[in-house]
């Protein structure tokens, strides 16, 4: 799922994982079974999903566990010194501190009116722009819808502040190439903060872990409505947020873009942090994925993460009739009235496959 504003300056976003060593446990009729998860040694394992060889996480000492989660931190990645600073990393840190501290005048700008101003571009920025359009039609090809329809939500994702449409697809696929693994670029083994928000401020690193291809995202360069995103997606955060101003005054301002963005960031951060860390496993996928009801709830589906990377192809996440998925039922309603077509889900048979019982060997 979630990459960021490092579009400001050609960066990336959300990314995502493969394997790691992990001993996962289970959870039956509702009852989550103990699990540990720890890093391996032996032979390199293979994702069941795809057939496809992933990189091994190093043995390393335990640093520390992370909080109530069987989780251990083999590397501690220093946020500050010594690690080498590029200007992008100043960029995007100024950019994602000052719409947090412009985020603190949101209790001197209460009204009903904001509130509501705030709701709709959250839904705008975060449902249609990132879970729907960035997340499962762009990153995931989970359904289909005519391009005028496609650029249109895919703006709403630019106005997200999480970064241009190429940069956060290409780090997302990333992410789900390589999940949980030494070239996952934000997998909680190296730390909570660094799979939250920490990988965002250091280009560096997460330049040694991506592949020099382009090809993670080629699908969207060759199109010149993508290409124009990313040349100017600087441009179009300042128009959104003159455009708030002018229509609802500094507290639409507040409320509309700077508290909205830094709301949306962190929700989507929390899928790749908090999703990989508590909650429960429904299906064998070779990483850490969690299904986690709150994230699921604050996110519009996208918690229920673990049905997520066992089939990464599905429009829907949610995939029980009480995991609240309203990205989902934004999907049946396009579908239904003959704009989304080619929608994606995973066969019975699927699903039985991949699910973790009572049998499951630990």
């Amino acid at each position: 799922m979630a990459a960021f504003v490092s579009g400001v300056c050609s960066g990336s976003f959300l990314g995502q994982r493969s394997l790691s060593s992990a001993s996962t446990g289970k959870r039956v009729s509702g009852v989550r079974v103990a699990r540990t998860v720890r890093a391996v040694a032996a032979p390199v394992p293979q994702n069941t999903k795809e057939g496809r060889t992933k990189p091994q996480r190093k043995e390393g000492e335990v640093l520390h566990k992370i909080f109530n989660s069987d989780i251990e931190v083999r590397r501690d990645i220093p946020y500050w010194s010594p690690r080498k600073w590029v200007a992008k990393d100043w960029v995007v840190m100024g950019f994602v501190g000052a719409i947090h501290i412009a985020a603190l005048a949101v209790p001197f700008t209460m009204s009903w009116a904001n509130v509501a101003v705030f709701t709709i571009m959250y839904i705008i920025t975060g449902m249609l722009g990132i879970t729907l359009t960035y997340h499962r039609l762009l990153s995931h090809k989970a359904f289909k819808v005519p391009k005028p329809v496609e650029y249109f939500l895919a703006y709403c994702g630019v106005l997200a502040c999480q970064g241009d449409p190429i940069t956060w697809v290409k780090d997302h696929r990333h992410h789900h190439k390589y999940c949980d693994t030494d070239q996952d670029v934000h997998s909680p083994f190296e730390g909570f903060w660094w799979s939250h928000a920490g990988w965002l401020l250091n280009t560096d690193e997460r330049h040694k872990r991506m592949e020099p291809s382009s090809s993670l995202a080629a699908d969207l360069e060759s199109q010149p409505f993508y290409k124009f995103m990313k040349k100017t997606y600087a441009l179009h955060l300042i128009l959104s947020g003159v455009l708030l101003w002018s229509l609802f005054g500094f507290g639409g301002f507040v409320w509309g873009f700077a508290f909205r963005a830094v709301w949306v960031y962190h929700i989507t951060w929390f899928v790749n942090s908090a999703s990989h860390v508590w909650g429960y496993q429904s299906y064998k996928t070779g990483d850490i994925s969690m299904n986690n009801w709150w994230v699921g709830i604050l996110a519009f589906g996208e918690g229920w993460h673990n049905n997520h990377h066992a089939f990464e192809y599905s429009a829907r996440h949610g995939l029980e009739w009480w995991q609240y998925d309203p990205t989902w039922w934004c999907v049946r309603l396009l579908e239904m009235t003959g704009i989304a077509t080619n929608v994606k889900l995973p066969s019975a048979a699927a699903k039985q496959r991949l699910a973790i019982t009572a049998e499951t060997p630990n």
